[in-house]
């Protein structure tokens, strides 16, 4: 369909945890290199954005696992887009494997940065071609804002990204936040994710520590990332199911 990308990977060996499960880092890689290869091709890449002074980055992304796959079979996976309003763009993302099977499923909502002021800007800049994308959503609705934990945490480990986090803008890789999220809660081999919700709400810089604290609440994992100045960098939210 118009609008929509689809490509072809094996998964590795290493997307793999030690119980055998699909980790949500190798997703979320996944869906990072579908969606520059589809946003190129629709003339919204970092080059064209840069030209125009401004920059994408990803807000909030949720992602729901249904089935796992095989290490080293072959899966497809698909992006598109949704209309875009004044503030944000919606992406979609799934997972199927060789039999047509959906594996994985997520959503993901953009907003345009301005590179002189680093402030938001309309989402209107970013892209100027056709804008009705006629696209299933993957979920329901939008998710809604992951609120701050309301108790004392169980648990808290302090981490400093290393080198190979950070992508070529200094950044937390997006990606990099599921790893971190994943060390930090360590699922037994009898509970596996049945979603995973990222809010990002402050940039991680080259050098940042970060206050990883996490707490059972309502039969979820929150996970919230504290910089050094006490600012939220991210909310989580990890729903678990029996493996």
């Amino acid at each position: 369909m118009l609008f929509a990308l689809e490509r072809d990977y094996r998964l590795r060996w290493m997307d793999f945890d030690r119980y055998g499960r699909l980790k949500p880092q190798a997703v979320l890689d996944l869906f990072q290199d579908v969606a520059t290869i589809h946003a190129k091709e629709m003339g919204f890449s970092d080059e064209d954005l840069l030209a125009k002074g401004i920059f994408w980055v990803v807000t909030r992304i949720k992602l729901a696992f249904l089935k796992q796959p095989k290490r080293l079979s072959c899966v497809t996976v698909r992006t598109w887009p949704h209309t875009q309003t004044k503030l944000s763009f919606l992406r979609d993302f799934t997972i199927t494997d060789e039999a047509g099977e959906l594996i994985a499923k997520a959503t993901s909502e953009w907003m345009v940065i301005s590179l002189e002021k680093r402030s938001f800007a309309s989402a209107l800049l970013a892209y100027d071609g056709p804008k009705d994308f006629d696209e299933a959503r993957t979920f329901e609705s939008k998710p809604k804002k992951i609120k701050n934990l309301e108790k004392d945490p169980d648990s808290s480990v302090v981490v400093t990204p290393g080198f190979s986090d950070f992508d070529q803008n200094g950044h937390l890789n997006n990606a990099m936040y599921a790893r971190l999220i994943l060390d930090a809660i360590e699922l037994d081999e009898t509970h596996a994710i049945e979603s995973l919700q990222i809010d990002y709400r402050h940039e991680v810089l080259v050098g940042s520590t970060l206050l990883l604290e996490s707490l059972h609440e309502d039969g979820a994992i929150k996970v919230r990332g504290l910089l050094e100045d006490s600012q939220i960098a991210f909310m989580a939210l990890v729903e678990t199911k029996e493996a």
